[in-house]
C-alpha cells in the first residue's frame, strides 16, 4: 500500500546589507524557520539552506530518498 505524501513547510527569509565601501559586493543573509516546529536557522548561502531541509528531512526518518520535479 502507498504511503500518503508528507509536506515539510519552510518559511525562508532573505534580506541584503549594504556594505560601507560601495565597490564591494552587498552581503545577502537569510533564515530558515520550520513551520512544523517553528526552529529557526540562520543562514549565509544557499548551500546551508539545503543543509537544514536536508536535516529536518533525515530527522523525518525521510530516507532514501530523491529530488524530483513535480
Amino acid at each position: 500500500m502507498t504511503q500518503p505524501a508528507r509536506r515539510f513547510r519552510f518559511l525562508l527569509d532573505l534580506w541584503v546589507e549594504p556594505r560601507e565601501v560601495e565597490s564591494l559586493p552587498v552581503v545577502v543573509r537569510g533564515r530558515v524557520r520550520d513551520l512544523e516546529t517553528d526552529e529557526e536557522k540562520y543562514v549565509g548561502s544557499f548551500a546551508e539552506v539545503e543543509q537544514v531541509v536536508e536535516a529536518r528531512l533525515d530527522a523525518g526518518g525521510v530516507a532514501p530518498r530523491r529530488w524530483e520535479r513535480p
